[in-house]
């Protein structure tokens, strides 16, 4: 199935793709992702009252 994707959008999804990476890794690395397993630990009425 072709897309008929011109070079500059095919350019853009990468540099997107791989700046995605990128910040996924920084963000792991400095333990960025462990707020987000407490917030998801959370009751609903917890999160609330803040």
């Amino acid at each position: 199935m072709a897309l008929d994707l011109s070079p500059l959008t095919i350019g853009v999804i990468v540099v997107v793709g791989v700046l995605f990476i990128a910040m996924f890794g920084i963000s792991s690395a400095f333990g960025g992702y462990q707020g987000i397993f407490d917030w998801t630990q959370e009751k609903p009425g917890d999160q609330k009252k803040r």
